[in-house]
Order: structure tokens, then C-alpha cells, then sequence
């Protein structure tokens, strides 16, 4: 398959090309089937309109995240939202399941106890280990070996059992995130407030809007906002903003061949040398030495 070079490599399934994915699509897989394939190592790749799950539970992996490295031991969880550019090395016989699933399924009504935020609105990806809660693990474990099962002998639709089958495991998934948020000061309204806006941000970060933009589409005050985002995070609105726009030209010079202009005009910036100017000031070096510090730079995949 051709990928132009100044483009990131995405994939509805890794391998299998990029054509749109079905509102209503549910892909269950062992790790070893497609891992294997490619001597257990799979490449830099985003999937268009896909969130995924990974669930390891046994061996380990190298799992790369919009360029951060992570050293992952079973059990654990990936989470993969569709924006994130991922990578793995899998540990030879490594197994596990890698749950797809579109982004649209989310508007389902019988997934609708769920808060999406979490998932598909989630802008990079990120790793849940599982090591000190064995009953969640245990728990996953049994219900995606039950929904493969279920899925193999399965031609046609989604049976309404592996949609509820499905919402327990994302429901695990979320009561195991929830632990992370309420580490943070302020949780529970502000929590919800700032997920809201980052979900927005990742939609928009393209249109240049700001902080009072963002505001006013959440029915808040800049001021709200603002406290929201730093007492969660730690950060104000504008810099959460600026770091997304940081983020996607890094994917972009990382990941593909573009040049400067090109990903300077994808990124929604009027002007080329103002693009320069955000990136230098942002991530202390200009495009260029960026993009010769990383390894992973101009990747391409078949």
C-alpha cells in the first residue's frame, strides 16, 4: 500500500489500509495472530476513527506512545485512542487481546452509561498497569476471552450480549481511570469540566480558537476554566491549547517526511515562519533539529 511520505502511516486494522470505518464496528483479536505476522513488532500507525484496547495477560512489551517509551508488564491495559500515533514490541509469545473499536460506537445507547471523554476523546494514549488489581484483571480477562468467543462464531451484526459484554469491560476500564482522577485536586466537577475541554481541544485545536472560544462552547467563564485546568492539571487553558498544536507537529516530524510549510498548512497556521517561531518557542529547538533527534523520524510503512 502507497503512503504519501509527508503523511503519518494509519490503518483501520494495522496492515489492512485506511478506508472509512463502519459506525458500528467490533474487532476482537489475540495478540499473537497479527503481532506474530510481523515478528512481534508493530510500527508507528494511527487508526482513523478507532479507539483501541490492548490487554496484556502474560509477557511484556516496549509500547510507544506519540513517542514515549514505556516498558509494559502483564497484566496491563493500552489505551489507544484514534489521534494517537502507537507503536509495539512485543516480547516473543506475548499474549493478550486487542479489542477495535469505532468511535462512533460510543453514541451507542446501550454504551451510554459511559463516559466517552475517556476514551475516544482521550488526545494521546496511555498505560493502565494492572499488577496490584488482580480482580479487575481477572475480571477482563474473562470477559474478553468471552466476547472473542462470542464474536467467532458471530456473522452479521453486533448480538446485543457482546454490546453489554462490552460496556463491563469499559466500564472496568473507566472505574481503573477514575483511580488516576481522583489523585488530582479538584475532582469530580472540575475533573469533568477540563475532560470536556480537552476532548474539544483535540477536536479543534486546528481553528486556532481561544481560551474565551473554548469557554463559551463549554457554557463557562474563562475564569471558570482556567481554575479548572490548574487545579487539575496543573496548567492554564491556553497552555493545554498550545501543547496540542506542539503535540501534532511532533507526530508530524516523527512520523512522516512533510516538510516545515506543509505541516505548518495542516496545522491551520496562516504563516509558515509564524509556525517556526510557535515550535521553536515551544519545544526549545527548531523543526529541523527536532526531527534529526528522534529515531523514529520519516517512518513509512509498506
Amino acid at each position: 500500500m502507497d503512503i504519501a511520505r509527508q503523511d503519518i502511516a494509519r490503518f483501520a486494522l494495522y496492515g489492512e489500509g485506511s478506508a472509512p470505518v463502519a459506525p458500528e464496528f467490533l474487532h476482537i483479536e489475540d495478540i499473537p495472530s497479527r503481532s506474530a505476522l510481523y515478528d512481534w513488532v508493530i510500527a508507528p500507525h494511527t487508526h482513523q476513527g478507532l479507539f483501541q484496547v490492548l490487554m496484556m495477560t502474560d509477557g511484556h512489551a516496549q509500547v510507544r506512545l506519540d513517542g514515549i517509551e514505556t516498558k509494559v508488564t502483564s497484566p496491563a491495559l493500552v489505551c489507544v485512542p484514534s489521534s494517537c500515533v502507537h507503536a509495539f514490541n512485543f516480547g516473543p509469545g506475548t499474549q493478550g487481546w486487542v479489542v477495535s473499536i469505532a468511535n462512533d460506537m460510543f453514541r451507542d445507547p446501550r454504551l451510554s452509561a459511559l463516559d466517552a471523554r475517556h476514551f475516544q476523546g482521550a488526545a494521546t494514549g496511555y498505560v493502565l498497569p494492572l499488577g496490584d488489581r488482580t480482580e479487575d484483571a481477572a475480571r477482563l480477562q474473562w470477559l474478553l476471552n468471552d466476547v472473542a468467543a462470542r464474536m467467532a462464531i458471530q456473522h452479521g451484526g453486533i448480538p446485543d450480549v457482546v454490546v453489554s459484554l462490552l460496556a463491563v469491560c469499559l466500564g472496568v476500564t473507566e472505574g481503573c481511570l477514575e483511580t488516576l482522577a481522583k489523585g488530582s485536586a479538584g475532582a469530580g466537577v472540575k475533573v469533568l469540566l477540563v475532560r470536556g475541554f480537552e476532548a474539544m481541544v483535540d477536536q479543534r485545536f486546528r481553528d486556532h480558537l481561544g481560551v474565551a472560544d473554548y469557554a463559551r462552547a463549554l457554557s463557562v467563564t474563562p475564569v471558570t476554566l482556567t481554575r479548572a485546568c490548574r487545579a487539575v492539571l496543573g496548567r492554564s487553558p491556553g497552555d493545554i491549547i498550545q501543547d496540542r498544536l506542539l503535540l501534532e507537529a511532533m507526530r508530524y516530524l516523527r512520523h512522516t517526511a512533510a516538510s516545515a510549510k506543509q505541516i505548518s498548512d495542516r496545522l491551520g497556521f496562516a504563516d509558515p515562519a509564524y509556525f517556526a517561531r510557535f515550535f521553536k518557542a515551544r519545544a526549545g529547538l527548531t523543526t529541523r533539529d527536532f526531527r534529526r533527534s528522534t529515531t523514529a523520524a520519516n517512518v513509512v510503512l509498506p
